[in-house]
Order: C-alpha cells, then structure tokens, then sequence
C-alpha cells in the first residue's frame, strides 16, 4: 500500500472542515439565541463602572452592540478582547454578569487588559429583560434602535465589523 501526501489535499481539507464548523456554529447560535419580545431598544438607563451614565436608545446614529458576558465564561475570555477592540470605533455597552462586585469586575478588567464600558448587572434584571440565558450574548441595533443581528457564543470580529456595517441598511 502506498502512502501519498499533498499539501492540496489538506488545503482543500482545512477548508472544508472550517466551512463545516462555521455553519454549525452559527446553526447552534441561531438555535440558542434568545427570542426578544420587542425587538426595539427598551428606554432605559444604564450606569457603567465608571459612573458614566448611557441610555441605551440615545446612539448618535450609530449601530450599538450590547454584549452580555461574565468573568466567569471561558468563551467570554476569548470573545472579550474582540468587543474591546470594536469599542473603539462603535458604540459598544457591556453588561458583566454574575461577576462579583464593582471591583471584582474592575480588577478582572484591568488584569486582561480590558477597557470597554460595563455596567455590573450583579442581580440579573437587564440579562433578564433581553431574555439572555447563555453567554456570550450579543445584540447589535441599527441606529433606529431595531435589533438587526443577535449572536450567542464566539463570533468573529470580522463577523461582527460586517453585522455592524449592514445594520445601517436594514430597517
């Protein structure tokens, strides 16, 4: 029996299996993502870490992202450093959850080089009026307020940067 071995073959292989794992990561996401009642931004106001306040229907016509994660989340781990990077250049509010205290969060920000805005959602209540039940937990809201694209699990930042540019296009 001969063995023969080419760099082609494992190319077209790689491909194929991150094809296939890209659609089932998204097929799991959609599956698990909560269903919003409103699909419109609530009127509420949030407090960040920094006594910053933000409502959340005030977005200068810009896309928002929420992004709901903890601490505690190993995914939230790797999908954290994406959101931090999009914050700088789109309207990002974070909502840490069952993280600990203010200053729990403060120390697990600064000791993973964090820096986008978080608001502590110790007791749930926000978690809860999205309907959120896994993490992470994204929604993205075009700049009329209407929510365009909701992931669950790691999503690129190369997903998102193009979910946040088509959410200007989609009523």
């Amino acid at each position: 029996m001969k063995f023969s071995f080419s760099w082609k073959t494992v190319f077209w292989e790689i491909v194929k299996l991150t094809l296939l794992l890209f659609i089932v990561a998204n097929v799991v996401s959609y599956i698990r993502k909560p269903q919003l009642i409103d699909k419109t931004l609530p009127n509420l106001t949030v407090t960040t870490l920094d006594g910053k306040q933000h409502s959340l229907q005030e977005n200068d016509s810009k896309p928002t992202l929420l992004y709901f994660w903890g601490s505690w989340c190993p995914v939230c781990k790797m999908s954290s450093p994406v959101i931090d990077d999009l914050a700088k250049s789109y309207r990002v509010i974070t909502f840490a959850v069952n993280s600990g205290s203010n200053e729990d969060i403060k120390s697990y920000m600064q000791q993973h080089g964090l820096h986008f805005p978080v608001v502590n959602d110790a007791d749930g209540a926000v978690t809860q009026k999205f309907g959120v039940d896994t993490f992470p937990t994204l929604f993205i809201y075009n700049a009329r307020g209407t929510n365009t694209f909701t992931d669950v699990g790691y999503t690129s930042s190369l997903s998102l940067r193009l979910k946040l540019f088509l959410s200007r296009f989609i009523n």
